[in-house]
């Protein structure tokens, strides 16, 4: 009995030792105000504790355990006030407003060295061993990539921009800055040569230390190439990182993606399921495939090019097939009698349909150009860029 009353007793001591991480929140003029925290994981916001602040404008944030090593920008939003952000390491500290509603931290060296900085003015001297002082350099970097990247300054400072996301930019560290999507979507328009954007983002891809980060890149750089039609620059960033083996279990889009990855320009394409055979004195030099969904703009739009222009697609003996993700049958067929072609699919699956699965399909319109032997000439999302 003493033996368990005695180990009880070093539970309860040792519980007592493990000091949860706190942010201390007083705030009197936001007092009865409702806020969250956040912490900043690449573009997401990890809510981390919603609520009211008390009479007297206190509350107390609690960092969760699975976030116990995060080191990065935060943010307390009340509602109606601009957001308080802050750096979040691994150390407990407390925030309030003096009489001149300057925001002051104690026990917090990270936050004291930012707040020189953005709210006193100051030019803190160099401390690399803080968050803060790369979150700043941060800060200016973004600055000079907005500069850039708007046609302010000259070769040498675009060069200049490029090379420091190639050879320095801590991407590990970018993750919970807060300046995640500026950043990286700033770095994506550096060139208009998608070859080149390719083999940039492998390069940066390829200098993450972290899984999770390397993943959330490489799911932002699938859905920014597919959005604009990147399909040179999806078709270099995509293989490097399925044969990376870093994502063990890919889902949703990087799992299309990666289906999509071995359709890609010079490999074999998947069967169409549903198409008609051809008759033996029948032969088509090229086959077009058009991927597209009802009630989609950007279809309707790209469709309206193809049946304008279906005579010049028949005399360069070109076979279109178009492949819908309608659910609706009579939809479907009102869609059908505009189109001037006789190959015209639907599963009724929608985006789970087998040839939008073997294609990996991530959106509409996609266009594959294949030759008479099936083989991928390229892949498009309008029908201009379409290189017949």
């Amino acid at each position: 009995m003493r033996k368990i009353i005695v180990f009880g007793f070093l539970i309860v001591v040792t519980l007592c030792g493990i000091k949860a991480q706190q942010v201390n929140i007083t705030l009197p003029q936001d007092a009865n105000k409702e806020y969250v925290f956040i912490l900043n994981k690449g573009i997401n916001q990890d809510t981390i504790q919603s609520g009211r602040l008390n009479f007297a404008g206190n509350a107390i944030v609690n960092i969760p355990p699975k976030d116990k090593g995060y080191i990065g920008s935060g943010a307390l939003i009340v509602k109606d006030t601009p957001a308080l952000n802050m750096i979040v390491d691994q150390e407990s500290f407390s925030v309030h407003q003096d009489a001149d509603n300057k925001y002051i931290f104690k026990n917090s060296k990270e936050n004291e060295y930012l707040y020189s900085f953005i709210q006193d003015k100051e030019k803190p001297a160099e401390d690399t061993s803080l968050y803060a002082d790369y979150l700043i350099k941060l800060i200016r970097y973004m600055r000079e990539l907005n500069q850039v990247t708007n046609g302010q300054g000259g070769l040498m400072e675009k060069t200049s921009v490029r090379l420091y996301a190639l050879d320095k930019l801590d991407i590990d560290r970018l993750y919970t800055s807060g300046l995640w999507y500026n950043i990286i979507d700033g770095i994506t328009r550096l060139t208009a040569d998608q070859e080149i954007l390719g083999q940039d983002m492998v390069q940066i891809l390829k200098r993450i230390n972290s899984d999770e980060v390397f993943e959330h890149l490489a799911d932002n750089l699938v859905t920014i190439t597919e959005q604009y039609g990147w399909d040179d620059a999806f078709d270099i960033i995509v293989p490097y990182v399925q044969e990376s083996g870093r994502i063990e279990t890919p889902r949703d889009r990087m799992y299309a993606a990666f289906t999509m990855a071995k359709v890609r320009k010079g490999m074999p394409a998947p069967p169409v399921v549903g198409l008609a055979k051809l008759a033996d004195d029948q032969v088509f030099d090229k086959i077009l495939l058009v991927f597209y969904q009802p009630d989609c703009h950007n279809c309707e739009e790209q469709l309206e090019l193809l049946i304008k222009d279906y005579s010049r697609f028949k005399e360069q003996n070109i076979r279109i097939v178009s492949i819908s993700s309608d659910h609706n049958k009579e939809t479907f067929v009102l869609d059908c009698e505009k189109f001037p072609w006789s190959d015209k699919l639907c599963d009724f699956r929608g985006f789970a349909g087998v040839n939008y699965l073997n294609y990996g399909v991530l959106g509409t319109p996609t266009f594959f150009l294949l030759d008479k032997n099936y083989v991928v000439l390229g892949r498009y999302a309008r029908v201009n860029d379409i290189l017949f």
